[in-house]
């Protein structure tokens, strides 16, 4: 039988004694201590600069000696970060593979206080793996423009009702999402998670308070025009209900810091 603890021993194996690879880690729910049945594997890798194709083609021959491959997906990602998804034919569909492979010349370094982005160490040959301490007042100022940004969205939910009074409900559906709910869910992770204020429905139940989560499933539920409608109403009020509070939380931060 092919298990995660197998996938990880055989990759670890293999890898570990490449000169070329400086460390490897998991990231996700391995790294937070809430992986489940349902979890997959988070697997994320710093390599010297110009290995990171070499790296992957390691990864894939060592993934096909333990069975084939029915998913071999390469995704689009950050500049010095690659990023490939892979399942193992006969495993759980939930078990994917999301390999990220960094340049070593990325030089990133964990932020202590975020308990949403912990390694899982399963070896760091040359100290890649560091921590620093979050810079609040930096962090702050820039979630102050943010709310500049979000609050331009919110005032565009005429895109969605449009669509609404011409009776197209995909259309309405889909520019409700962008335009309404993902403005008015960054704004809530801003008010009581701001470390995580950009990971829109990632870990939502756990980084909201409960009541705020039931109240916010409601918008995500729509079967109808009219529902549609009636939700836009709620989410935009319900966002400059919640603007003034958070905005003059971030400046009384600020402000509190430069003093």
């Amino acid at each position: 039988m092919i298990t995660k603890q197998l996938i990880l021993t055989k990759l670890q194996k293999s890898l570990i004694e490449n000169p070329n690879i400086n460390a490897m880690w998991l990231e996700g729910s391995d790294g937070t201590g809430s992986a489940d049945n349902y979890s997959d594997l988070d697997i994320v890798m710093d390599v010297v600069d110009g290995f990171e194709a070499d790296s992957f083609h390691l990864i894939e021959k060592t993934l096909q000696e333990i069975g084939p491959l029915d998913l071999n997906s390469e995704e689009s990602y950050q500049p010095l970060l690659k990023y490939k998804v892979y399942h193992l034919q006969g495993t759980p569909e939930f078990l994917f593979l999301d390999v990220t492979i960094q340049s070593e010349s990325r030089r990133f370094k964990f932020t202590i206080e975020n308990d949403s982005e912990v390694p899982y160490v399963l070896f760091d040959k040359k100290g890649i793996i560091q921590y620093q301490s979050l810079d609040k007042n930096s962090l702050h100022q820039q979630l102050i423009k943010r709310l500049i940004s979000l609050e331009n969205t919110m005032k565009q939910k005429a895109r969605a009702e449009k669509y609404i009074a011409r009776g197209k409900f995909m259309e309405a559906f889909g520019y409700y999402q962008k335009f309404v709910l993902e403005p008015l869910v960054e704004l809530l992770r801003i008010n009581y998670k701001p470390i995580n204020h950009d990971y829109y429905i990632v870990s939502i139940s756990k980084h909201l308070p409960k009541d705020v989560c039931v109240e916010l499933e409601g918008l995500f539920k729509n079967s109808s025009l009219d529902e549609l409608k009636e939700n836009i109403c709620k989410a935009y009020e319900w966002f400059y209900r919640e603007l003034p509070k958070v905005r003059e939380k971030l400046n009384r931060s600020v402000r509190m810091k430069g003093c």
